[in-house]
């Protein structure tokens, strides 16, 4: 089996998934969005069993962007037509999903949504919680646009800040507006390299060591489950 995890930013990487990845035996690529010399792969969704599309600063509600996001909204739309394919989507991934599922993104009323915050796990009865026994799941947030939930998809995660925070199409497409992937070392680093913009939001940035391992028990619950079905 073959994975293709897509960056939208250097220090946006995949985190715990990686290594879930490899433990079920996926071998891992990389496509950097981000960098303009690289190209793409032409018809990447026949190439590879799952593909995750990964956080960055682009904005999908921004009208000049629109061709840089095209090629990857057809990824979606290829993915959402196969029966056989696999995606995930973190933050600007999932907002590139709900808009190529014909699903609204704009900028929050609220402004950014930063730190940690507890989820509502809305459904609890679908395969991706089982083994989580708890109502709610502690992640982390550093985003300012919001989606709608697509039509037809599972809406299945929930904060009281911003409610749209993962939502799942016929089970093989994942959107994650929150993060659940991070390492310590990553969020250490997102503290500086995004500090201007975690300034303008009200999170919590406390016990960052504490909460990551707590955030990392769940997510590594969910993201296998995400992978075994």
């Amino acid at each position: 089996m073959r994975a293709v995890i897509i960056r939208f930013i250097d220090c946006e990487g995949p985190g715990i998934i990686e290594p879930i990845l490899r433990e079920k035996g996926y071998r891992v690529s990389y496509h950097n969005a981000y960098d303009s010399r690289v190209h793409l792969m032409p018809e990447i969704h026949l190439n590879f069993d799952l593909i995750v599309m990964l956080g960055g600063p682009q904005s999908v509600a921004d009208p000049t962007k629109q061709d840089f996001f095209k090629p990857y909204y057809e990824i979606v739309e290829n993915v959402a037509a196969l029966s056989n394919k696999k995606l995930i989507g973190v933050c600007l991934g999932s907002q590139i999903i709900a808009r190529a599922l014909g699903a609204n993104v704009r900028p929050g009323t609220k402004g950014p949504e930063t730190g940690f915050s507890e989820l509502q796990i809305l459904k609890p009865e679908h395969p991706v919680f089982k083994g989580i026994d708890s109502e709610s799941i502690l992640a982390f947030h550093l985003h300012e646009d919001i989606f709608d939930i697509p039509v037809g998809a599972e809406h299945l995660l929930a904060s009281e800040f911003y409610a749209n925070q993962m939502f799942s199409y016929k089970n093989k497409i994942f959107a994650f507006q929150t993060h659940l992937e991070p390492t310590l070392g990553m969020l250490q680093v997102w503290q500086n390299v995004h500090n201007e913009f975690i300034a303008k939001g009200t999170g919590d940035f406390s016990d960052l060591e504490s909460k990551q391992k707590i955030m990392e028990e769940s997510a590594k619950i969910l993201f296998r489950n995400i992978i075994n079905l």
